[in-house]
């Protein structure tokens, strides 16, 4: 049982091969899942992004935000589910956006990369 519970922490990683504008190819080491949320490391940033696209060890992932300063190589992380939303008390009375970013925390207009 104890076996077990170790694999399903662990999840599959990749890097990056390509990017255009927010379409990302990722190099897969393991299975992923076509709508799998996946996080592309940019410097001390993780880019959230879902796989679109799955092709061999080839993912085709779409960025949720500004891909600017990516290069291929960064280390990428699925985690093993699709996008989830989290539901509880209190929820009703917030703003968010489409990914449950709280929408009063902004500062601007927009929202800092990786928030």
């Amino acid at each position: 049982m104890k076996e077990k519970s170790k694999e399903a922490n662990v999840h599959t990683t990749g890097k990056v091969f390509g990017i255009v504008a927010n379409l990302v190819i990722v190099h897969t080491d393991g299975p992923v899942s076509q709508n799998e949320i996946c996080m592309i490391r940019l410097g001390d940033t993780l880019l959230m992004a879902e796989v679109i696209k799955v092709s061999g060890k080839q993912a085709f992932v779409q960025v949720f935000e500004s891909t600017r300063g990516l290069k291929p190589g960064a280390p990428v992380e699925f985690m093993g589910h699709m996008l989830e939303v989290t539901l509880g008390p209190g929820l009703l009375s917030k703003n968010f956006d489409g990914l449950q970013n709280d929408l009063d925390k902004m500062t601007g207009i927009f929202l800092k990369k990786g928030e």
